[in-house]
């Protein structure tokens, strides 16, 4: 018996606004797959991008990749959750492929599934991030320990006689959790945005960098291993790439914004958008996580790409923090908040010299700082409670397009 393999994307998020690219993903799975090689799902493949809020289609604008590249398992990322639970189930029934989600019962979806992969049986159960419900408000779910729930269903697959058994997993680092408490051969997710390939206490852990960049590839063999494929090179398809081409001229989000000499660091399109909060909320100052900045700008920059750098449903609020709370998250900004959000990028403000418009921050004085709405679901950032709102602009995407449109982009090398 040849040694199963299988395919994994992981975190597809905003590619589908980058035609080419969801072309050249399509493209590489098509080239390294076929129909005894499963492909599955990481989660997050159906949320976030300019698409998702610009159309009627919302999150069913993942359909026609789904339909081509035919996904045989998926698990749902924390992002999937977005639109609400119903949204997902909705989703799950016009998608292939079967949904799993052993740690979420209430959900309704199956914990395990078998799938032929060459001469072989495979075993995937399905785990969610345990932290979904945290970070999803428009759920109440509950998210079970994803190490017992997958120790469960590989122990289920077993007793049903399969080959192999993978989890496929949308935890991000509690992969490795994962893997060091359940016997399983691989453990195959997403949620992080890192490449890895690593073994722990035996088992594979793999994922890529996702956003439709990478794909893994997974040989199952004594011991399994994994190979991160990049999609630049691949061969596109071109009737994907049409599909998605034509969806974003429809939605106006072809509009070329501005054409610069080069394109944006990650850092300087963090900090566009932190400015982008403070000017169109007409706040103090402005922030925006790190980790919330998906795609750093291009250099000629479309409609698309500017709604894909936050591509979240979020709101612009602004926050009315006393100056002792606003002197303590710009000191937790000078360096990593934690392993999820990284740094918090301020605009007006300068956690060094601990001032802001060159003031310096007076611990009996209030200052608005706008930010998006998700900062008042999670403990960050001292002064972003939900008690501490004192304005909503709207979706925070709109303003930052607004801002680009009417303010313009930094230069690549402006400080």
């Amino acid at each position: 018996m040849n040694d199963p393999s299988l395919l994994v994307v992981n975190d597809v998020e905003t590619a589908y606004d980058d035609p080419d690219r969801v072309g050249r993903l399509a493209g590489l799975l098509s080239a390294l797959g076929d129909d005894r090689t499963p492909l599955l799902d990481a989660g997050d493949a159906t949320a976030l991008g300019a698409l998702a809020f610009a159309t009627d289609e919302g999150r069913a604008h993942a359909l026609p990749f789904f339909e081509a590249v035919t996904p045989d398992a998926h698990v749902p990322g924390n992002h999937d959750f977005d639109e609400g639970v119903d949204a997902l189930r909705r989703i799950a029934e016009r998608s292939p492929g079967v949904w799993l989600a052993a740690n979420v019962p209430a959900l309704g979806f199956p914990a395990t599934t078998t799938l032929d992969a060459g001469d072989a049986r495979v075993g995937v159960v399905g785990v969610c991030h345990p932290e979904t419900a945290d970070i999803c408000a428009a759920i109440d779910l509950a998210f079970d320990d994803p190490v017992a729930a997958a120790r469960r269903g590989v122990a289920e697959l077993r007793d049903r006689g399969v080959d192999r058994t993978v989890v496929l997993s949308h935890c991000g680092a509690l992969d490795a959790d994962v893997a060091a408490g359940v016997d399983a051969d691989a453990v195959v997710g997403g949620h992080d945005h890192d490449r890895v390939v690593d073994r722990v206490d035996g088992a594979l852990v793999a994922r890529s960098a996702g956003v439709g960049h990478e794909a893994v590839a997974v040989d199952l063999g004594e011991p399994p291993t994994a190979t991160v494929h990049a999609t630049a090179d691949a061969a596109r398809d071109e009737e994907v790439a049409a599909t998605y081409r034509e969806r974003l001229a429809g939605a106006g989000l072809g509009e070329r914004v501005a054409t610069l000499d080069a394109p944006l660091s990650a850092e300087r399109t963090a900090r566009f958008v932190a400015d982008a909060y403070r000017v169109r909320a007409e706040a103090d100052a402005g922030v925006v996580l790190a980790a919330s900045v998906r795609e750093p700008l291009p250099a000629a920059v479309t409609a698309a790409d500017v709604v894909g750098t936050v591509p979240f449903g979020s709101h612009l609020l602004t926050f009315e923090m006393r100056g002792a709370d606003l002197r303590a998250a710009l000191r937790a900004s000078r360096g990593t908040l934690d392993d999820t959000h990284g740094a918090a990028v301020w605009a007006g403000a300068d956690p060094d010299a601990l001032t802001v418009d060159g003031a310096p921050v007076e611990a009996g004085e209030r200052y608005r700082v706008a930010g998006m709405s998700y900062l008042a679901t999670v403990d960050v950032l001292a002064g972003t409670d939900r008690d501490r709102v004192v304005d909503d602009r709207g979706p925070q995407h709109e303003r930052v397009l607004a801002h680009a449109r009417e303010s313009g982009l930094p230069a690549p090398d402006a400080e």
